[in-house]
């Protein structure tokens, strides 16, 4: 049962023994357990070493350590281990595709073709993810847009973290902007900027997917993956960049501040700092434009601003967006 933290070479019979006795001495270990006196004292060492008993006296009498601390202790320990040995996984990971790139570059890049088969590798890549996906995204789009996938939930159920940096176009499409409220609402980090420079999903740092050719028509037949490599560190590079200018949107707020801004209100703020138009805010936010710019109106006098611009720098610098 313990076998995954045991001390090597010591005896696990041993410390059962141990622990069904108040104290025990190597003799008589060893007479337990036909061995020598010299074997028993080692093997009950190695306990005292690993945090499992202590030992006093004359001739030294072993005494079990209560194992919820003992035994804690050492699967904490070798857990720690672990993690050390974990965090070497991607460094290796990079001199192995430094030295297949020297070799061959085109392990670089890989060129995917059909849009069956671009959706189907990205699916793979986010199956696999471990930490963080990152992705770009704008119109247009091959369809009308899907509400988010089922690795995507998995994804966030598991602890992924997914950032997404949107175009506010994108909120031009009733389904694609029902599909990003929805992948919000499950844990997903929203922000928008009036343009994103390509579409692109990057998993973990050590993959990304985009398309290889831009089509008016929305049609993604082919993309690239693209590898751990310079290249790949650019795109991440440019996602922070965007991100770091990005509004953020359909965050799961409080339904009030401690200035009494109401969740609605912080979302109108969020949307008109993104740019959107009257006619897009008013179908985010399910109401008329009368009563948008009634709303919009009240909140630019509450801020004391007198334009939509104003307003949103006001309410950046009191911490409302």
């Amino acid at each position: 049962m313990l076998e995954p933290v045991w001390p090597e070479t010591a005896s696990e019979d041993a410390y059962r023994l141990l622990l069904r006795r108040q104290r025990l001495t190597s003799r008589e270990l060893a007479e337990r357990q036909a061995t020598s006196v010299a074997a028993a004292r080692r093997v009950l060492d190695r306990l005292v070493a690993a945090g499992l008993a202590t030992s006093a006296g004359r001739p030294a009498r072993y005494t079990a350590v209560d194992p919820r601390r003992g035994l804690t202790a050492l699967i904490r320990a070798r857990q720690a281990e672990l993690d050390g040995a974990a965090s070497s996984v991607e460094a290796y990971a990079a001199e192995y595709h430094e030295r297949a790139m020297r070799g061959d570059p085109h392990q670089l890049v890989e060129v995917i073709d059909g849009a069956a088969a671009v959706t189907a590798r990205l699916g793979e890549l986010m199956l696999g993810a471990e930490r963080e996906v990152l992705a770009f995204d704008s119109p247009p789009y091959l369809a009308s847009s899907p509400k988010p996938s089922d690795v995507e939930y998995e994804a966030l159920a598991r602890g992924v973290t997914i950032r997404a940096v949107y175009a506010t176009e994108a909120l031009d499409v009733p389904e694609r902007a029902a599909s990003i409220k929805e992948a919000a609402a499950m844990g997903e980090q929203v922000r928008l900027v009036p343009r994103v420079p390509l579409k692109m999903v990057m998993v973990d740092g050590r993959a990304a997917v985009l398309p290889l050719t831009a089509s008016d028509l929305g049609t993604r037949a082919s993309a690239v993956l693209v590898r751990q490599s310079r290249l790949l560190d650019a795109l991440s590079e440019l996602f922070e960049a965007k991100w770091e200018q990005g509004v953020q949107a359909f965050g799961a707020a409080q339904s009030t501040d401690t200035e009494g801004l109401a969740k609605e209100d912080r979302l109108l703020l969020s949307l008109l700092n993104a740019g959107l138009k009257d006619e897009a805010l008013a179908r985010q936010l399910g109401v008329s434009e009368r009563t948008l710019r009634r709303r919009t109106a009240d909140l630019v006098a509450r801020l004391g601003a007198t334009s939509r611009f104003q307003a949103g720098a006001q309410a950046v610098r009191r911490g409302w967006l």
